[in-house]
């Protein structure tokens, strides 16, 4: 028996991958002046196993299913830009059609508006 961690035979695999990949990035790293980014997703289950003889259950365990995925990024020019929107609004639904509306929330209309909307008529 031994303890679950990244030292344990289990993840071997998983620690082996992760240690290639950073070793690769780190090298590009220091010879390309870039940026590298690692992402690990780890997924956690498990699955109830018997075994079975002569139609019986005799014996019953919990075997751990974990899954990983190791994402690797070198990192060029990057821009972002970052916003949120839908203050001041409401969200409706159409019972009818369930067509989803949104409508401003006590919009005020200007007199400018008003003599806009005539002109168009």
């Amino acid at each position: 028996m031994e303890k679950l961690d990244l030292n344990s035979e289990l993840l071997k695999p998983m620690k082996d991958q992760l240690e290639v990949i950073l070793n690769r990035l780190m090298l590009i790293v220091s010879e390309e002046n870039k940026e590298a980014e690692i992402t690990l997703k780890i997924e956690l289950d498990k699955s109830v196993e018997r075994k079975i003889e002569d139609g019986e259950v005799t014996n019953r365990w919990v075997e751990p299913r974990i899954t990983f995925q190791i994402g690797e990024k070198i990192k060029e020019t990057k821009n972002t830009i970052k916003g949120s929107v839908g203050e001041d609004y409401e969200l409706k639904i159409d019972k009818d059609t369930n067509i989803l509306y949104i409508e401003k929330i006590n919009e005020q209309t200007s007199m400018f508006d008003e003599a806009d909307e005539e002109d168009e008529e």
